[in-house]
């Protein structure tokens, strides 16, 4: 019985630590109407973040430096031609949620919502932060 308890412990353990591995850290902008994640392992997590640590205009304020910016699939960079095929491999029922750093430019949250239209994928979320009181 205890070998049972903590191979059920071990696996637990292990699971967890998973369902964070698609999460990249990103600012999300603020929104009031922002409500909790639901479940993230039945949906594709797109994370949009800015590669480039060394660069002065992501310090300082916005990067529009196209090249500095990636959208990621469970650790994985894509172009958006990869991201295209990428998700044109994903069954259309599949939910796909959004993460963009606030300080991202429009176009390219835009664009993977655009891949995911010609992909057949239309249950799209849109990552935010709650207001902070």
């Amino acid at each position: 019985m205890i070998d049972i308890m903590f191979l059920l412990l071990l696996f637990f353990m292990l699971s967890a630590d998973m369902t964070q591995r698609d999460l990249e850290e990103v600012q999300l902008p603020t929104a009031r109407t922002a409500q909790p994640d639901g479940k993230p392992e039945e949906r594709i997590t797109i994370n949009v973040h800015h590669r480039n640590s060394a660069c002065d205009d992501h310090a300082s304020s916005f990067c529009r430096d196209a090249s500095h910016w990636l959208a990621t699939i469970r650790g994985e960079d894509y172009t958006p031609s990869q991201l295209d095929e990428r998700l044109r491999q994903e069954p259309p029922d599949r939910k796909v949620m959004i993460r963009s750093d606030a300080r991202a430019p429009y176009r390219l949250p835009q664009r993977i919502t655009l891949a995911c239209a010609k992909a057949g994928i239309y249950k799209i979320d849109v990552g935010a932060a709650k207001v902070k009181p």
